[in-house]
């Protein structure tokens, strides 16, 4: 069952207006968790589930920074990102490399 919630203590309810005024919270309580819906969608209005087990500023920051406007950033930090983790990588294997290189010329 979903239950749509109209007040919290922090009234982020009321708050999540302010970033789109369509969008509505709803706690789904098969799943004990928060989903946020956008009532301009078509068919479907369910956007995200919230990853946090208590309504807070956590939720209203996860949504904004979950919107398709941000989509630019979202993909520059994904992007880069990868390339952290891509020379984290690189340095490893060329640290594993140089070691392997040392023991051989120890060996002979």
């Amino acid at each position: 069952m979903k239950i749509k919630i109209d007040h919290d203590v922090y009234e982020i309810a009321k708050r999540i207006k302010y970033i789109d005024k369509d969008y509505y919270i709803v706690f789904d309580t098969s799943k004990q968790n928060f989903e946020v819906h956008n009532l301009a969608q078509i068919d479907n209005t369910y956007c995200l589930t919230i990853p946090y087990n208590t309504l807070d500023i956590r939720a209203l920051q996860y949504v904004y920074e979950s919107m398709s406007t941000n989509i630019e950033r979202i993909v520059e930090t994904i992007e880069n990102d990868n390339k952290l983790r891509e020379n984290a990588d690189t340095r490893c294997v060329l640290s594993q490399f140089n070691d392997t290189l040392e023991d051989e010329i120890k060996r002979s």
